[in-house]
């Protein structure tokens, strides 16, 4: 199929989706704007299927890895249940002043628990049993957190991990750091009798893994 049509279909499904909130189109536009690196956010889609899937499954306790300026937690957090939380970690604090500038006040982002630290070290001192998990981390720490996690997720709980297509090369031989990475993570919740899992074309590829 051919890129333009490519397009024309994104475009379209994205029409007849419900919008994302005032607060979401902001951060978006101020993301895009000012960060070196805007396509690190999820995109509309993405962020519509986050909530979306959050509020399937009204997770109490959701953790978000690789928050960048916020989008992806605010959107988890539209579907909490009552009380929850949405635990976030960026690495990277040179974007918490676009996050705090369009987020700070908002009564969806109060749920929100924010770490500027590094994802391993951070995720193994919190002492949380997840109910949703988003992965959009550096890709070469796909699989040690997917190590770490796993004992840590309640049964029905559901891993939602971003970009595990890389761009299409992991199709192709030989594979670089970051993508025998992310296929090793593949292969790792393919064989694992622990989760059931469907791989998406979704943007980069998603795949979508239910605890047993």
């Amino acid at each position: 199929m051919e890129t333009s049509t490519l397009r024309r279909m994104y475009t379209y499904c994205e029409q007849w989706s419900h919008p994302e909130s005032e607060v979401l189109h902001q951060l978006e536009r101020d993301t895009f704007l000012n960060t070196p690196s805007p396509q690190m956010l999820s995109g509309k889609l993405q962020g519509r299927m986050l909530s979306f899937l959050s509020q399937l499954i009204r997770p109490n306790l959701a953790l978000d890895i690789g928050g960048f300026t916020g989008y992806s937690a605010r959107c988890i957090a539209e579907g909490l249940s009552m009380g929850g939380k949405v635990h976030s970690i960026e690495v990277n604090d040179d974007f918490e002043h676009i996050r705090r500038r369009n987020l700070d006040g908002d009564p969806i982002a109060e749920k929100i628990v924010w770490h500027h630290a590094d994802a391993l070290e951070c995720i193994s001192k919190l002492d949380c049993n997840w109910d949703f998990v988003f992965i959009d981390a550096a890709k070469a720490l796909y699989p040690a957190i997917l190590k770490l996690v796993e004992p840590r997720m309640n049964a029905g709980a559901l891993l939602v991990a971003d970009n595990v297509l890389w761009y299409g090369k992991v199709l192709d031989e030989p594979m670089d750091v970051e993508t025998e990475a992310v296929h090793l993570f593949n292969q790792q919740l393919y064989n694992s009798v622990a989760w059931q899992t469907i791989v998406l074309p979704v943007r980069d590829g998603w795949s979508l893994s239910v605890k047993r």
